[in-house]
């Protein structure tokens, strides 16, 4: 099969041919139909943060058509649809009982390899996507999970002032799901209008360009100071940001992947009150639930996708993306397009 697959940092990903996956007892094969490109794939690929080993692969938000299936799999069949949890635990330790695999304390597996044309998935890890889902949206499961979780542990209600920082996919998946709870009163602060665009089709009209009016004009919009703010950002400086424009006693979501050293001022949060509270991926409930919101509301969950090419144009498209000079949202490679 083709694949993608990580050389050197800052070097372009390079297109091989590579043996076709086998299904282990408790893993299936899929078909992959589309594979989604993350920030973090454009961190991982640059040198910073985890460093890789040459030819890794890549992609961690994907789905596709059971092709294979482990003879320990039950809960699947050929030709079933799924979208794959790239990080799978043990299911049984304290870290793996809150829910989210990627505190599992016994090692958990990865299963991020899909930027190719198959891909083996832990079927325990792996959804079945409604019956009247498209496959080609099933790449958005994966980072529409990550806003709805911190939606549900913010908890806004309808009347609830918010602020999200940083209008890319993660932002727009935080949109997505304030959209769906009927929150209304949501102020999106960006560094340039470049995804004003896409923002205002995800249904949030007031739009904010950071600046030295920027905490005026929000609270002006808002009618006061936000109650929630989510970092969905991922660079310094934002967290400290995100204390200052929240009420006291407000709350900060923290989903921006910044892999710098930050810093901030304790006494400004302490004086206030404020809580922060981080985010990490998602449960397998979060998941679940992700494919049903896209299959209800697909056509608002596609607004972030503005860029989709095939495997054999997916290198240059991906270091348009990674260079920041490409892709107001949301890349999707198609293997077979």
């Amino acid at each position: 099969m083709r694949a993608l697959l990580y050389k050197a940092p800052g070097q372009p990903l390079a297109l091989e041919n590579i043996p076709d996956p086998e299904p282990g007892e408790d893993e299936v094969v899929i078909r992959v139909a589309r594979c989604g490109v993350c920030g973090t794939d454009a961190h991982a690929t640059s040198g910073h943060g985890f460093p890789m080993p040459a030819d890794s692969q890549l992609g961690h938000e994907y789905g596709g058509e059971v092709v294979a299936v482990g003879k320990a799999v039950d809960r699947f069949k050929v030709g079933d649809r799924l979208s794959a949890m790239t990080v799978v635990g043990c299911g049984h330790c304290e870290g793996c009982k809150t829910g989210i695999d990627l505190l599992c304390t016994n090692g958990f597996k990865g299963y991020a390899h899909g930027l190719a044309e198959y891909a083996r998935v832990n079927a325990r890890g792996a959804t079945k996507l409604p019956s009247t889902m498209s496959l080609a949206d099933s790449s958005l499961v994966e980072p529409m999970s990550v806003g709805g979780r911190a939606v549900r542990l913010a908890n806004p209600s309808k009347d609830s002032k918010v602020v999200i920082i940083g209008p890319g996919p993660i932002g727009l998946s935080v949109l997505f799901w304030l959209q769906r709870r009927g929150v209304e009163n949501v102020v999106m602060l960006a560094s340039s209008g470049r995804r004003k665009g896409l923002a205002e089709k995800m249904g949030g009209g007031q739009f904010v360009i950071e600046g030295d009016d920027a905490k005026d004009e929000i609270y002006s919009i808002l009618g006061g100071a936000p109650d929630i703010v989510f970092e969905a950002a991922g660079v310094p400086g934002v967290i400290a940001r995100a204390i200052d424009l929240v009420r006291g006693q407000g709350l900060v979501i923290g989903l921006g992947f910044c892999l710098e050293p930050d810093t901030i001022i304790p006494g400004m949060a302490m004086i206030k009150d404020v809580t922060v509270r981080w985010s990490t991926i998602f449960t397998r409930d979060d998941f679940a639930a992700s494919a049903d919101a896209i299959d209800r509301d697909p056509d608002l969950a596609r607004v972030m996708v503005t860029d989709a090419v095939g495997i054999e144009q997916a290198s240059d498209a991906f270091e348009e993306f990674r260079k920041g000079t490409g892709v107001s949202g949301k890349l999707v490679i198609d293997p077979w397009g």
